[in-house]
């Protein structure tokens, strides 16, 4: 695969079954994300559907018509919380093929982007465990705002959980 071919777009509504696909077998991994199961279908269909549909920053990496990865930043409160109306929230992942490859910098920086002038403050977790992640975060500007230490407790593994942020 040559990464350099890979697209980086907005997510349309039509990338949500491949983007399930992409999702599922992440969670599956039991290592990167809060989420450890298979999310039912409607459940994710309903879940990205809104937030594209919001207009919310949603990017998928594609490779032909396949999601390889996809980064988003959605509202960090519900909008009567006017005291964070500022800040949104991140989430990505990459398909572990496509990991460590310099993809995850494209699709981050590229939903940063997309949140100047919609929020002021990104905010996103990471575990201490995932190394690579971290150091994405911390190279695109992202700085550490505190760490739950041995907050994440996992099939016999313990990190902590290090809450980052950016001002755009």
């Amino acid at each position: 695969m040559n990464i350099d071919s890979i697209v980086i777009r907005r997510t349309r509504v039509t990338d949500l079954p491949s983007l399930i696909d992409c999702l599922n077998p992440v969670f599956l991994e039991r290592r990167y994300l809060a989420i450890t199961e298979a999310i039912p279908v409607g459940e994710a269909l309903n879940y990205h559907a809104t937030h594209i549909l919001a207009g919310h920053p949603h990017f998928v990496a594609l490779e032909g018509e396949c999601v390889v990865g996809l980064c988003d930043a959605v509202p960090a409160a519900a909008p009567r919380i006017a005291a964070l109306a500022h800040v949104g929230t991140l989430g990505m992942l990459l398909s572990p093929d496509y990991r460590g490859r310099g993809l995850g910098e494209r699709l981050l920086r590229t939903t940063l982007a997309a949140c100047k002038g919609r929020w002021e403050r990104i905010e996103l977790n990471v575990y201490s465990h995932n190394e690579r992640a971290h150091q994405l975060y911390l190279r695109c500007g992202f700085i550490e705002d505190g760490r739950r230490i041995g907050a994440w407790k996992l099939d016999g593994v313990t990190s902590d959980i290090i809450a980052m942020s950016i001002f755009l």
